[in-house]
């Protein structure tokens, strides 16, 4: 009765929390709002940490952070832990797993807040997690989500323009991704883990960076033979083969991936130098990734019986989408459809224009749809989108804007011939769907896309 009792209490402070919450969102201006989050998610997340028992304290905690490529390392170098029995659980955009089930993240937020964090970390360690991968969002960062955690390895894949206008600039945008580190040297070392340790792709140009910060141990990975004093050791790797089943080097020894996406080999080639950091030797690393065939939504190709090719991918930065593209196009293929559109709100007004603009360079055939519409309006998004299009003078590709998203989908899918490629972008892995007034539907992209396949096959279209 007692456990009923105070199960029954924390739900009525959470939903008091949530409706307090919502009151305060209204009534607080947003730049009021902006000094207020990091005060409130900070006090959240070391108030979880207690409450939940300090679990990081217990476990070899990797933080993993960057523009693009977050997720997929987080998940690479999970699975190469885990397939080297050493028992990792992880949280990114895309799923949580806590050490025996694996989640499909419908929270919509790519680092949850830390209430959420401290429980996912503790419901690891209670599965025997030794080893826990949190992905680390500039967001969340900055709004001190991940305070409370203390992490062991801090892992930086890359960085380019994005979220800029939600940071007030590309420099408070690197801050943001630098609090990570920051943080790593002040934290404790434990008693079974004496060191912090930064890994960095040396490839980038702010690389240098992020190894300036304190950590007793430093490694890099690098496809151009960079070396430098401030990380030791530099894994050196080569791409050997771009198409799926891709192949690479890494300190002269081969790895097969196969999914779609050459940018994942540096994904993968950062998470294998990582794992091998942590004591895992890079045969079983190559065994274990010859077996991962990638995450949901992410460069996820979907099967059909009309001679398609459909990939589903996130996409949701200008760095991202670009990848994206290039990937698509150099598959066989006879045309490329494109079908996207770009995150309502007031924050990263301008991407819209540079999605449009991207997907010009690419695409020969555009279908401008809703993303995430939010407060917005969806046909002002739109139109921002397709003044990006009109502003690539160097090809014009046929272009529509379908708002409705399944509509969308399923006339990318009517227009298609066989060996034409769909590429779906903007949504991934994620369970829902923002339409106008803030009202959010169940959504997922694949299942989608098989509904409306199914239907063009009975139609017999």
């Amino acid at each position: 009765m007692r456990i009923a009792a105070s199960i029954w209490s924390l739900s009525l402070i959470c939903l008091a929390g949530m409706v307090i919450k919502n009151f305060i969102k209204k009534i607080i201006p947003e730049p009021l709002l902006k000094l207020i989050r990091p005060i409130y998610h900070g006090a959240v997340a070391i108030i979880g940490n207690f409450y939940f028992v300090r679990p990081s304290e217990q476990m070899v905690v990797i933080g993993i952070t960057g523009t693009t490529g977050k997720s997929t390392t987080a998940a690479m170098l999970a699975y190469i832990l885990n397939n080297s029995g050493k028992k990792c659980g992880y949280i990114t955009t895309v799923n949580f797993f806590d050490g025996k089930e694996e989640f499909i993240n419908k929270h919509g937020l790519s680092m949850p807040g830390g209430w959420l964090l401290q429980k996912s970390l503790r419901q690891m360690l209670n599965n025997g997690c030794k080893y826990a991968v949190v992905e680390c969002t500039s967001e969340g960062l900055a709004q001190n989500r991940h305070l409370g955690i203390n992490f062991d390895v801090a892992i930086f894949t890359n960085l380019s323009h994005a979220h800029l206008e939600a940071h007030g600039g590309f420099g408070n945008y690197k801050l943001a991704k630098a609090k990570l580190f920051g943080r790593l040297g002040k934290m404790g070392k434990k008693p079974f883990f004496g060191q912090k340790v930064i890994g960095v792709n040396c490839d980038d140009p702010m690389s240098g960076f992020f190894l300036s910060f304190t950590a007793g141990k430093k490694f890099g990975v690098s496809f151009n033979q960079v070396q430098t004093r401030d990380a030791n050791p530099v894994f050196f790797a080569k791409v050997l083969k771009s198409e799926p089943p891709m192949d690479f080097e890494v300190n002269g020894i081969n790895f097969t991936l196969p999914m779609l996406g050459g940018f994942n080999i540096k994904n993968a080639a950062l998470a294998v130098a990582c794992a091998n950091i942590l004591k895992v030797d890079l045969h079983d690393a190559e065994a274990a990734l010859q077996t991962f065939y990638g995450l949901k939504g992410r460069m996820q190709s979907v099967a059909n019986i009309l001679g398609l090719k459909i990939i589903v991918d996130y996409g949701c930065e200008p760095a991202s989408i670009k990848a994206s593209l290039e990937e698509a196009t150099q598959l066989p293929h006879n045309r490329l459809i494109h079908v996207f559109g770009s995150t309502g709100g007031h924050r990263d007004v301008s991407k819209r224009f540079e999605f449009g603009r991207i997907s010009a360079q690419y695409a020969d055939q555009i279908i401008v749809t809703n993303d995430d519409v939010y407060d917005s309006d969806p046909q002002e998004i739109a139109q921002d989108i397709e003044q990006g299009i009109k502003s690539f003078e160097l090809r014009k590709p046929a272009y529509e804007i379908i708002l409705d998203r399944r509509a969308a989908i399923k006339r990318a899918l009517s227009a298609a011939q066989k060996e034409d490629i769909v590429l779906v972008t903007g949504k991934g892995s994620e369970q829902f769907l923002v339409l106008p007034g803030n009202k959010r539907i169940e959504w997922d992209e694949v299942r989608v896309i098989h509904e409306e396949l199914a239907h063009i096959s009975s139609s017999g279209l």
